[in-house]
């Protein structure tokens, strides 16, 4: 039996996106089979594949960070999973594929009641952005946030959780994008205003409790300003390598002086690596919440598995809000 997926074999821009067809191989020990339903298409791809981020293997390989998909086959070892169970996993790549093989240890059950675009929604992103709330942050009822780069996967997903939170929220993202973000029940604040430093000070004179920047450069100084004193900001998906290097050298001076405020980056592939066993909790109660339509996911766009190449091209010229998800044709 044969199979299809989209390969990387050399840096470039989406075009260098490639499809191609496998063999299917029986899954192994403690190895799972799964047919996927959805891959999310995210920031991370764009920056693997200019060969800016530090976790990707070495090419060619198979991108796509993040999929829910269904069991297929089993390995002789596994005891966790059977064949039909629906199943997400944090891949980091390999997931731009109609099968994947992943060991058990990576996988979560999905509720089978919940859609699988929205579900692959909560695997990067809402992990991101609960872990960064609730672990990093300890948010509380009340609390002041501003949030950069609001529009996107993490930042939608800050909002949709900040308003279960009972936070008050500024979200800094494009004139075109702020009815959306009204709606998450957010402050939109046009970051292409010339003042919306301003503007943010205004509202809030004695600054806001946490800032979660998701642009850096400048950005990083200016919502570090914003903060009270006791405040944080929490730092998180730079599009690169150098810009994770120079925010975590930002980071590290302003910590470096006793004003009271704090900074800190937050990268999931690392905690992952480190210790996965917080972000398969977390997962397992961000899916929970989903099918008690506690949350909803953005889904900006949906498109066919294999047209991966075009979906990266919509996401890197910045036209979207939410979520672009890769759905298998059942889906669509």
């Amino acid at each position: 039996m044969k199979y299809k997926s989209v390969i990387l074999t050399e840096r470039g821009g989406p075009e260098v996106l490639k499809v191609i067809e496998n063999e299917m191989v029986s899954p192994k020990g403690s190895e799972v089979l799964i047919k996927v339903l959805a891959c999310g298409v995210g920031r991370t791809d764009i920056a693997m594949r200019y060969g800016y981020y530090p976790f990707a293997p070495k090419m060619p390989f198979v991108p796509g960070y993040e999929i829910v998909g269904v069991v297929e086959a089993v390995g002789t070892k596994v005891t966790q999973f059977q064949i039909g169970d629906r199943v997400a996993a944090l891949t980091v790549y390999g997931g731009y594929s109609e099968y994947i093989s992943l060991e058990q240890q990576h996988l979560v059950k999905v509720p089978p009641s919940v859609k699988p675009d929205e579900a692959v929604a909560l695997v990067l992103n809402y992990v991101t952005a609960y872990q960064m709330l609730k672990r990093v942050a300890k948010v509380q009822a009340g609390n002041k946030v501003l949030v950069t780069g609001a529009s996107g996967g993490v930042g939608t997903a800050l909002l949709d959780l900040a308003r279960l939170e009972g936070l008050k929220v500024y979200a800094l993202a494009s004139k075109h994008k702020h009815e959306a973000i009204e709606k998450m029940g957010a402050t939109p604040v046009d970051y292409k205003s010339g003042n919306w430093e301003g503007f943010v000070k205004s509202k809030e004179p004695e600054g806001v409790d946490y800032v979660f920047d998701g642009v850096g450069q400048s950005y990083i100084s200016k919502g570090f300003n914003q903060l009270k004193r006791g405040g944080k900001i929490v730092a998180f998906g730079y599009p690169n390598f150098k810009g994770m290097l120079l925010g975590l050298f930002k980071i590290i001076f302003l910590n470096a002086f006793p004003n009271g405020r704090k900074a800190k980056f937050y990268g999931i592939s690392g905690v992952y690596k480190k210790d996965k066993t917080t972000i398969l909790e977390d997962l397992e109660k961000l899916f929970l919440m989903l099918k008690e339509q506690k949350i909803k996911p953005l889904i900006s766009k949906r498109m066919p598995l294999l047209e991966a190449s075009e979906a990266n091209a919509i996401l890197e010229n910045q036209a979207i809000s939410g979520k672009i998800v890769l759905v298998s044709p059942e889906l669509l």
